[in-house]
């Protein structure tokens, strides 16, 4: 069953919480790889939207230092 959209939000703020943890605790962005890793969903949908949330946690101007090299590890191709 597909998640419904306030599913989709919440996970989207688990992703972003996520990437602040991160930036609190390393003095480096994560590898791409070490951000699949992070990410506790297997279905695409949920995958997708905690990936964004981290993405944009991370480039967020609260703390975000960038992450160009995720967008392509998304599966929408980081469009």
């Amino acid at each position: 069953m597909e998640p419904g959209a306030f599913e989709l939000s919440r996970i989207y703020g688990k992703g972003w919480n996520a990437a602040k943890q991160w930036l609190a605790e390393h003095d480096r962005d994560p590898t791409p790889n070490q951000a699949g890793r992070l990410n506790p969903y297997d279905a695409l949908a949920e995958r997708a939207r905690w990936g964004k949330g981290f993405e944009e946690g991370l480039l967020s101007p609260t703390g975000g230092r960038g992450m160009a090299s995720l967008r392509s590890r998304r599966p929408d191709g980081g469009a």
